[in-house]
């Protein structure tokens, strides 16, 4: 079967013959022409388009044109400048020598060294310590050597004459004396020549103000620091350790006690606060006070109200010194306590003292008794009187809550048909159901009033009970008693 046939049952048009078949499409032919630069393909690609300049870059270096003659090397002589006995010496130069300079002539600098008069010298560069002969002989070593004063000092032979003492001049006498005279030099003529002085001068007077007693100290450190042992060396860089820790320790605890005062604070907002006034928006904002100090916790957040309120003389997070506080500090602490609101919470039990290496960690709660036998116990009764814990805002507690809460959360809550009995009952003795200042003991006192007047309310209900049951049964005996006759 051929094709055809399968076409004819398929009920397709017959396939064109061949001779109607367009003639394939011939190949562009390529411009035989090298490029440089760019791709072939590319260049293709561009069409018509003239084509941007390719950079090119020399990844050789050119050939070197080894035809060219060499430059040939003269045997010249040459006198230096800079000397001044005229001695001629010999170096190579290449090409052709000409009479120029020699070049490193122009590196030769001489320090200008100041000469002085005799009338100059009596004025202001007199000393009883130093004759005319020597500071001359001084100065004359100065311009020699160019004030390289190692130099000058191991040159320094000075012979003094037969009425002369003799004297050995260190190399800070030596720094002294030179530069006590430029600047007396600089003064006097300043003066008479009535200039003022221009800021170069002035900068160059400065900086001749040398410090003999300064220089000896120096140096004197400077050979004990080299004269230290290994040991000394190892305590040293120990020691550097060490203060760089307990700096960092001291920026990190002035940063969480900077945390905490922020916390403390009452937040100035500009949303309104009545939703807060009833116990179901104080206990939304107490759960949602906990819920963020989790999230906080779970971040790896440190603890800053447990590491500052284990220090001495520290604060609680409500603003109350705890146990371990000095007593100044303790009655300056009454009136952030008194300004504190309702926010806040007691004071810590116990207190650990700062050893210097950080702040220390809040320690767990104790009893009563083993806080009496500590030592911070026994310091707290040396200083404060008994039974004046409370005037210094100092209290103690069996179990600490972990977290910020508000004080006013912790008074229980009734049933709302109870709750309702005792708001009449505190309505009927003059007292508001929202304390208007919840310090620890006003909490205290309410907290107990409102379980007495849950008491007597019980005492009462069940006294009615009785007395319904009394009254049932006394009705129901004089109805039997009706009923005999």
């Amino acid at each position: 079967m051929s094709s055809a046939d399968i076409r004819d049952m398929l009920d397709l048009p017959s396939q064109a013959p061949s001779s109607t078949r367009p003639p394939p499409a011939k190949r562009a032919k390529t411009d035989g022409k090298k490029l440089d630069g760019i791709h072939r393909e590319l260049h293709n690609l561009l069409g018509e388009n003239t084509h941007a300049v390719a950079v090119m870059q020399n990844k050789f270096k050119e050939k070197p044109n080894w035809m060219q003659k060499p430059s040939p090397w003269v045997w010249t002589p040459f006198k230096n400048r800079a000397r001044k006995d005229d001695l001629e010496l010999y170096h190579w130069v290449r090409g052709t020598p000409t009479d120029d300079e020699y070049p490193f002539a122009k590196f030769n600098k001489d320090v200008e060294v100041p000469t002085y008069t005799q009338e100059e010298y009596d004025k202001a560069l007199a000393d009883t310590a130093w004759t005319p002969r020597e500071t001359a002989y001084l100065f004359d070593l100065c311009r020699e050597y160019d004030l390289r004063w190692l130099v000058i000092q191991d040159r320094y032979e000075y012979e003094p004459e037969e009425n002369e003492p003799p004297s050995i001049r260190t190399l800070e006498d030596l720094k002294e004396r030179y530069y006590f005279c430029c600047r007396k030099l600089m003064e006097l003529r300043r003066d008479a020549s009535g200039v003022d002085w221009t800021p170069r001068d002035l900068e160059q007077y400065n900086a001749m103000n040398f410090n003999k007693d300064k220089e000896v100290m120096r140096k004197q450190y400077l050979e004990r620091l080299l004269s230290r042992s290994p040991a000394e060396i190892a305590e040293e860089e120990r020691l550097i350790l060490e203060y760089r820790r307990l700096q960092e320790s001291s920026k990190k605890l002035v940063q969480d006690r900077k945390e905490l005062l922020r916390l403390l604070e009452s937040p100035q907002t500009a949303n309104s606060f009545a939703q807060h006034q009833t116990p179901q928006g104080l206990s939304q904002l107490a759960g949602n006070i906990l819920a963020s100090d989790k999230n906080k916790r779970r971040k790896g957040m440190p603890d800053t109200a447990a590491q500052v309120a284990g220090t001495p003389g520290s604060r609680g997070p409500d603003g109350t010194p705890t146990a371990g506080a000095h007593p100044q500090a303790i009655g300056q602490a009454q009136q952030p306590q008194a300004a504190g609101g309702q926010n806040g919470v007691h004071g810590t039990k116990q207190t650990q003292p700062q050893t210097g290496r950080g702040p220390a960690p809040a320690t767990p709660a104790v009893s009563k008794a083993e806080l009496a036998q500590s030592a911070t116990a026994k310091k707290v009764a040396k200083r404060v009187p008994p039974g004046e814990e409370n005037l210094y805002g100092i209290s103690y507690h069996d179990k600490l809550v972990q977290g910020v809460y508000l004080r006013s959360t912790k008074i229980s809550t009734l049933k709302p048909t109870v709750q309702a009995k005792v708001a009449s009952i505190l309505a009927e003795l003059g007292i508001a159901p929202k304390l208007a200042m919840p310090t620890a003991k006003v909490s205290d006192r309410c907290e107990a009033l409102q379980q007495a007047i849950n008491l007597l309310i019980e005492t009462k209900k069940q006294a009615d009970k009785l007395e319904h049951e009394v009254k049932v049964l006394s009705s129901s005996n004089a109805g039997q008693q009706s009923d005999a006759k």
